[in-house]
């Protein structure tokens, strides 16, 4: 937590030197693949996926939805057990102009975290299935290839550490 309460504070501490390029009205749908997930136990079924959307309430901040999704399976001798994972949250973003022609930002989630544990075999073991709150903090980058098309990178803590694909622009 210290961690990306530094990474928060370092990132919106540059926001009194920067303006951003990021519009008013503007809406981000992002779809990606995570690296780095700690939801993956054994090997993974499904590899990190998430969506975001963000609309621009001004210049400079946005606000919106997300929803990350894992799942992944640990064989055993004479069991194995399916693991799934789904983050659905909110999120909120400053935009800052760091870069040219790339959006730039950081900002919060908060949500709700659902795992759940399926067996194959018979061992008995009690099964959880546990939710509980999410939060979260992420720097990221866009870049547009046109008016409507670009690629987006986010670090920071979610359905995995890194997610990177393509954005699209409305």
């Amino acid at each position: 937590m210290k961690k990306i309460s530094f990474i928060l504070i370092l990132v919106f501490g540059f926001a009194s030197f920067t303006f951003a390029q990021y519009e008013k009205g503007q809406k981000d749908l992002n779809i990606g693949v995570g690296f780095g997930s700690g939801f993956i136990a054994g090997k993974a079924s499904i590899p990190p996926i998430s969506l975001s959307f963000d609309v621009g309430i001004n210049d400079q901040i946005s606000i919106g939805g997300y929803f990350g999704y894992t799942s992944s399976k640990l064989d055993a001798v004479f069991y194995s057990w399916n693991y799934t994972y789904m983050i659905v949250g909110a999120r909120g973003a400053y935009h800052l102009d760091l870069v040219d022609n790339i959006d730039t930002y950081g900002g919060a989630l908060l949500g709700y975290n659902i795992a759940s544990i399926k067996e194959d075999g018979s061992s008995n073991l009690p099964l959880p299935t546990v939710g509980g709150l999410a939060y979260a903090g992420f720097v990221g980058a866009r870049y547009h290839f046109g008016e409507s098309f670009g690629l987006f990178a986010e670090l920071g803590y979610g359905i995995s550490l890194l997610n990177v694909g393509l954005t699209l622009k409305f």
